[in-house]
């Protein structure tokens, strides 16, 4: 069996800083999610990645899940902020929309490494509060514009977890390969983009 080298990123003496610990930690985990999955891999590993001591991540994480919630909580964050510059950029409240469902995929493309440690790494969310802020954040943009499209807050509702769901399930078929492979070709997001379009100009009853 063929063991895989995990090239250890190390500091030169005297340039390590305990401020930069967290983030060192953040980036050395991402790269082993984008090699193994949410899954694949220990905080020991994370700790030799980023070239620092096998105690070193419990300063402020007290396991592997706290570090991941993190990520995760970044990951939403990052998400939020796209969604609101690809809304500002649409002419209409329709185009708004659809740009908003636009940036998720593209995020779901551009940030797969976030996307699985957010979906994918298994977390209980009841264990980490700053993840289920940052999620309704995050839906509460695309619940905004619901709101100004549909005639009532029911409707706007239906309309806005519709529009997630949609988004997510695209993206989540488009980060497993799926979409591809199903049109022999690699699609892009952009090539998306009708679907979204039909579903904003669908009536709700």
């Amino acid at each position: 069996m063929t063991v895989k080298r995990v090239t250890v990123l190390r500091k030169a003496k005297g340039d390590y800083h305990h401020g930069d610990l967290k983030t060192s930690l953040k980036q050395a985990a991402l790269r082993l999610v984008r090699e193994r999955g949410p899954r694949g891999f220990s905080l020991n590993e994370a700790s030799r990645l980023a070239g620092v001591s096998v105690a070193a991540p419990y300063r402020h994480f007290n396991d592997k899940d706290a570090l991941l919630a993190e990520i995760a909580r970044d990951g939403y964050e990052l998400l939020e902020r796209e969604i609101y510059k690809a809304v500002e950029k649409g002419s209409s409240l329709r185009d708004q929309i659809v740009e908003s469902g636009m940036a998720y995929l593209r995020f779901a493309r551009n940030h797969a490494d976030y996307f699985s440690v957010m979906f994918q790494s298994g977390l209980d969310r009841s264990k980490y509060p700053e993840i289920e802020r940052s999620v309704k954040s995050g839906l509460g943009v695309i619940l905004d514009l619901a709101k100004q499209y549909e005639r009532t807050p029911e409707l706007a509702e239906v309309r806005a977890v519709s529009a997630w769901a949609l988004v997510h399930g695209l993206a989540g078929l488009d980060h497993d390969g799926a979409l591809s492979a199903a049109a022999g070709k690699v699609r892009t997001p952009e090539q998306l983009r009708p679907v979204l379009e039909r579903f904003v100009d669908q009536p709700y009853n």
